[in-house]
C-alpha cells in the first residue's frame, strides 16, 4: 500500500508538531523551511527537510512538491509568502492543500486562490474551547486527507501513572502521543520512559476509525462507528 507523501512549508512551533506527527504514523514528509536551524531540528523527525525558499518557483520545482498528496502552508505569520505558496501548491496540482492564516481577511484570500482547509489559530482555540465545554475529553485538532486525524484528549484514567513504554500504544490502540502539554510545559515527542499524569492533555495522531475508537473509550461510552467526532 502506497503512503501518503506531505510536504510541511514552515517550521515554527506549529509545522514542526505536525511534521513530527505525521512521521511518526508512518507517512513520508517533505519538511521545508529557509531557516536552517529549524531545518536541521526537524531532520531526524521526517523523511527529507530542506532549507529552501518556497517563495521561488524553481525550489518548488525542484522539490517535486506536484507529487505529494497533501501539502500544509504554515507561515501565516508572512501573508504574501503564503498567499503564494497555497498557490502554487494549488496550480501545481497537490490534491489536499492546508493553510495557516493570521486573521479573517487572510483566511478569506486563502479560500478564494483555492485551500482547500484553512485554520486561524485564535479561531480553532475558541472551538476547542467550547468543544471542551461541551464535551470535555476529546478534542480535535485536524484531520489530514480522508484517513489521519489528531485529537487532544485528557489522560483516561486506566493510562494514569503509566509510562508509553507500558501503555504500548502502537500496538494496543494503534495511535501515538505525540505531544504531551503539562501545565506551562510542552514535550514535544515524548520517550518511552514518559509517565502520563492526571492533568495532563494528549495529542494522539492515527487513522480515523482507530482516533474515533479510542475517543469512545476517552468518554465512557460507545458510539456508532459512522459517528464522526464533534
Amino acid at each position: 500500500m502506497k503512503k501518503n507523501q506531505y510536504v510541511v512549508f514552515g517550521l515554527g512551533r506549529f509545522g514542526a508538531a505536525l511534521t513530527k506527527a505525521l512521521y511518526d504514523y508512518g507517512a513520508e514528509v517533505l519538511a521545508v523551511d529557509k531557516d536552517e536551524e529549524r531545518v536541521n531540528d526537524i531532520a531526524p523527525f521526517c523523511t527529507h527537510a530542506v532549507c529552501a525558499d518556497a517563495t521561488d518557483e524553481r525550489n518548488l520545482e525542484r522539490l517535486g512538491i506536484n507529487n505529494m498528496d497533501v501539502a500544509i502552508v504554515c507561515i501565516a505569520s508572512n501573508i504574501e509568502s503564503s498567499i503564494f505558496v497555497t498557490l502554487m501548491c494549488k496550480q501545481m496540482g497537490i490534491p489536499r492543500v492546508i493553510s495557516k492564516a493570521s486573521d479573517v481577511r487572510h483566511k478569506l484570500v486563502l479560500e478564494r486562490i483555492g485551500a482547500d482547509s484553512v485554520v486561524i489559530p485564535e479561531e480553532a482555540m475558541g472551538e476547542r474551547l467550547a468543544a471542551m465545554m461541551v464535551k470535555p475529553n476529546v478534542v480535535e485538532i485536524m484531520t489530514l486527507a480522508d484517513s489521519f486525524r489528531m485529537v487532544e484528549i485528557r489522560t483516561p484514567k486506566r493510562w494514569l501513572d503509566k509510562t508509553l513504554i507500558e501503555l504500548n500504544l502502537r500496538n494496543t490502540e494503534r495511535v501515538n502521543i505525540v505531544v504531551i502539554k503539562r501545565g506551562d510545559e510542552i514535550i514535544t515527542s515524548p520517550t518511552g520512559d514518559s509517565k502520563l499524569l492526571e492533568d495532563d492533555l494528549l495529542v494522539v495522531a492515527g487513522a480515523i476509525d482507530d482516533i474515533k475508537r479510542l475517543s469512545n473509550k476517552a468518554n465512557g461510552k460507545v458510539v456508532s462507528d459512522t459517528m464522526e467526532i464533534q
